[in-house]
């Protein structure tokens, strides 16, 4: 099951290439937590004594148990600083512990500061030897350019629904730490929270950790489905400002709803409108728009594009 974690592609290069490998690599795909797995993922591959993460062997089994020093794992915060990328400078001077290499994962570089980049980036134009840096991001964009350049990048593709149910109803050891292990879900949920995950790990963890998620959906579904009078507006906008503290998850609801509807509609022009209308209201939440106005004026705009495009 692990194997469908990584890229055939990149696994096979990996495991016949070993001794080409690109001292950078950038992970990008829009779940961080999926980003992370594969990093992680690859780092036991990497650390592992036979290079295949088999997870039985004294490599393995101190990755497994937090114990193996040559894999380190950064930010220690939320997000990257210049204290983080100095003690990664500074412990990557040092030998390898147990193996041939010494691996650091930084998560989330594009929320790193201008200054931690710029920091990094030194090390990335004069890699010490023996040393392999896992930068994941969500947003390419917030990087230095001269950072991309010096890595190699790969874009994460999204996993089958019944991997990801698998993964997270019966998690590997070595994502003990994203994953939690023992839970039990409901059926129904489940089913709904990988559906609605959209392919990615992290995104389904979100729905299946918000107590209100069956809510959510149910209203996503009903504002996609049964919305089609103004009077109605305000008894919509009353549902989803009880979401407010979990906005972002409702319209990542509300668009996957939206998009699974477009991929079976004749009227495909209305639905996309419908998405770009969403994706604009999120990007008025990282603005701080108030939120009462977002929900109004998005019910508004997916109200007029119905009755314009006879959805």
């Amino acid at each position: 099951m692990l194997e469908g974690i990584l890229s055939k592609n990149l696994l096979s290069s990996l495991s016949q290439n070993f001794d080409k490998l690109s001292h950078a690599y950038l992970f990008v795909s829009p779940d961080e937590v999926y980003n992370f797995m594969y990093a992680k993922y690859l780092s036991l591959i990497l650390l592992c004594e036979k290079k295949t993460g088999c997870q039985e062997c004294s490599n393995c089994m101190k990755v497994l148990a937090k114990t193996n020093s040559d894999l380190n794992i950064y930010p220690n915060g939320k997000s990257v600083l210049v204290e983080d990328i100095e003690s990664i400078i500074e412990k990557s001077q040092e030998k390898p512990m147990f193996g041939d290499k010494k691996i650091f994962i930084v998560k989330s570089i594009d929320n790193a500061t201008f200054q931690a980049q710029n920091k990094l980036l030194k090390t990335l134009e004069e890699p010490p030897k023996n040393v392999i840096f896992l930068l994941t991001a969500t947003n390419e964009n917030k990087i230095l350019p001269t950072i991309i350049s010096r890595v190699r990048k790969e874009y994460l593709q999204k996993l089958d629904k019944t991997l990801i149910e698998q993964l997270i109803t019966n998690p590997p050891e070595i994502f003990k730490d994203v994953i939690p292990a023992n839970r039990k879900y409901i059926p129904n949920e489940l089913k709904q929270a990988v559906n609605s995950g959209d392919g990615y790990p992290g995104k389904t963890l979100e729905f299946l950790n918000s107590s209100t998620f069956l809510t959510m959906f149910s209203t996503a579904q009903d504002i996609a489905t049964k919305f089609m009078l103004s009077k109605e507006l305000s008894s919509y906008s009353e549902k989803v400002v009880k979401f407010k503290d979990e906005i972002k998850l409702f319209l990542s609801l509300l668009q996957n709803v939206f998009e699974e509807l477009l991929k079976t509609s004749n009227n495909k022009e209305g639905y996309c409108h419908i998405i770009l209308q969403i994706n604009k209201s999120n990007l008025e939440l990282d603005r701080n728009v108030n939120i009462n106005l977002i929900i109004d004026n998005l019910l508004m705009k997916i109200l007029e594009i119905k009755y314009n495009y006879k959805i």
